[in-house]
């Protein structure tokens, strides 16, 4: 993709998803643990809501006072403890925070910090064994260094201590997606790695020797990247959406070309992607910024149907069964950027319903028993009937009081 166009399609994003200058919470999605649910506030402090009483645990928080500015992606369970990353700018200096802590009680395991970076902690962070993995932009405290990093943390408590890194050829806000031993990575210069992420001497003397293979995209990849049964899945800011098969790739290809012979393939679909794609019984479905849903076929990319819902999609639906008389039928719950959540049949895309959140939602939604959880941009946690969508309950992730 040449320069000019590649900055135009970042600036962009820049400015429709993500405001740099002051970076925006209310993305990250809830997770559950131990019937307990854990997500990142609006202003960056990790809570923990539990769904019997509808409220907030207000001795469980980190940190404890001023949140970390923004926290996009969900935090991750690695035995005892649950990890996450946040960040805030003010203009260009930016500062990060990759912290691990006591599923009890909150606490650092890290000492009274976690590990502080100047640079944008955006995407998903994941793990192979007990080791974190994140991506970063470049850092504020290097010139003319690398645009962006993958970054190998040991998880053990504490202090938190760098195990590898290797440079990036730009910013990393698609996160980290793991399978196996393999971490995928993807940057806002539209290259897809993929990165061996296992403890062996043979790396020891060169970290970028894990780089196992790369992929150059059309566009700048944003988003998340989907593993399913040895292909990936994501789309790019030049409207495509990708197969690529992990399996037939090795270490000497970095071919931008896709083989349909292995089963690849790349389809246009009308509208940048920034959503990860949802893989379920053969079908693909991908989400866009516009606001169009496309059901595509898993093993040729052709499409099955397509709809649309009022605003952005920026984060992944999430498939569900609700009631429908005496029976039950498969449906995708849609996060509108506008307002609402959709809820849109797997069959053949038509709407049969909405959950009325009043407020834009740019976070996956969770079901949790019979309900669906919503974190809506204004920073509530909304939860509602999975059958009927009739609203239960809300709280406001901050103060911890009622808003329904």
């Amino acid at each position: 993709m040449p320069v000019l166009f590649a900055f135009i399609f970042v600036m962009f994003a820049a400015a429709a998803c993500i405001d740099d200058l002051t970076p925006q919470g209310g993305w990250s999605a809830p997770i559950v643990v131990d019937d307990k649910l854990f997500v990142g506030n609006r202003d960056g402090n990790l809570v923990r809501f539990d769904p019997e009483t509808g409220n907030l645990d207000p001795n469980w928080r980190y940190p404890r006072e001023d949140g970390l500015g923004a926290i996009y992606g969900s935090p991750i369970v690695i035995g005892d403890n649950i990890y996450g990353a946040g960040y805030t700018c003010r203009g260009n200096n930016c500062n990060g925070e990759i912290f691990g802590l006591s599923l009890a009680d909150g606490s650092s395991i890290w000492g009274l910090r976690g590990l502080e970076l100047k640079t944008k902690l955006v995407g998903q962070i994941s793990a192979v064994g007990t080791t974190l993995l994140f991506g970063t932009s470049a850092l504020g405290e290097e010139d003319n260094g690398p645009e962006g990093y993958l970054y190998a943390l040991e998880t053990a408590s504490g202090s938190p201590r760098l195990k590898w890194q290797i440079p990036l050829d730009g910013n990393a806000w698609s996160g980290v997606t793991v399978d196996g031993p393999i971490a995928y990575i993807a940057t806002m210069t539209g290259t897809i790695y993929a990165i061996d992420a296992t403890d062996d001497e043979r790396f020891d003397s060169d970290a970028a020797s894990r780089i196992q293979w790369t992929f150059e995209a059309e566009g700048a990849v944003a988003g998340p990247i989907h593993v399913e049964g040895g292909s990936i899945f994501f789309g790019d800011l030049a409207s495509n959406v990708y197969k690529l098969n992990t399996l037939s790739r090795s270490a000497s290809s970095g071919a931008s070309e896709v083989n349909t012979g292995s089963g690849e393939w790349k389809i246009d679909v009308g509208a940048w992607v920034w959503a990860e794609p949802v893989v379920e019984n053969g079908v693909v479905f991908v989400s866009a910024l516009d606001g169009s849903i496309h059901a595509l076929d898993e093993a040729t990319g052709a499409e099955k149907w397509s709809t649309s819902i009022e605003g952005q999609i920026v984060s992944a639906p999430t498939l569900f069964d609700r009631k429908r008389g005496d029976t039950r039928e498969r449906a995708l719950a849609v996060p509108s950027g506008d307002k609402n959540v959709w809820v849109i049949s797997v069959i053949d895309g038509q709407p049969l319903g909405v959950f009325v959140t009043g407020e834009a939602v740019k976070s996956t939604p969770l079901i949790h028993g019979d309900n669906l959880y919503v974190h809506a941009l204004n920073g509530d946690l909304k939860w509602f009937s999975i059958d009927d969508t009739n609203q239960r309950g809300c709280v406001d992730l901050k103060e911890g009081g009622r808003c329904d």
